[in-house]
């Protein structure tokens, strides 16, 4: 079955979409970590484990593409800096290696479209996986994990967990957590 994905426009200035689709049970996970890491396909793989709403991953994309607009990225593609952009550490190995491929069969993969190319359609085909609605990711999502990666474990109080997160995000070149 084939779902959707979840699109946002990102800032106007870039005139880029950003598209998100969600895998389960992928089985080349190798041959994509491979195209991605060597630059044949154009987008980034995220653990969905470590993703508690879409929108996180929308401000690391917006963040990414306006860095690679002013030409202030911290990493080599625009793709590794939705990565870097995702993770609170200032880190770029260890950014990339948190919340990018590794051996996991579920899959978060985020594209970055203009309304010239549209590479998500090519490349989705080439997943071999169980395609979900995006809608599910929180299903995929472990909170644990979450908490710890995001330091997150001393939250006593009834909080909205999404806007700590994105707030820590976006703060990490001024405070140290």
């Amino acid at each position: 079955m084939t779902y959707e994905p979840y699109i946002c426009n990102l800032d106007p200035e870039s005139n880029k979409i950003l598209k998100l689709y969600l895998f389960k049970n992928v089985q080349n996970v190798e041959e994509i970590r491979n195209n991605v890491t060597n630059g044949k396909w154009k987008c980034a793989v995220i653990k969905p484990s470590l993703i508690l709403d879409t929108f996180q991953v929308a401000v690391a994309a917006n963040r990414a593409v306006l860095a690679e607009k002013s030409q202030s990225m911290v990493t080599r593609t625009v793709f590794s800096e939705i990565l870097y952009n995702l993770s609170l550490s200032k880190n770029i190995t260890q950014s990339l290696s948190k919340f990018g491929i590794e051996k996991d069969q579920n899959l978060l993969v985020c594209f970055l479209d203009t309304a010239d190319s549209n590479e998500s359609e090519i490349i989705v085909k080439k997943i071999d996986g169980e395609m979900c609605s995006v809608s599910e990711l929180e299903k995929f999502t472990n909170i644990k994990d979450l908490k710890s990666v995001y330091k997150l474990n001393n939250v006593k109080f009834d909080v909205d967990l999404l806007d700590i997160i994105v707030s820590r995000m976006v703060t990490k070149n001024f405070v140290g957590y």
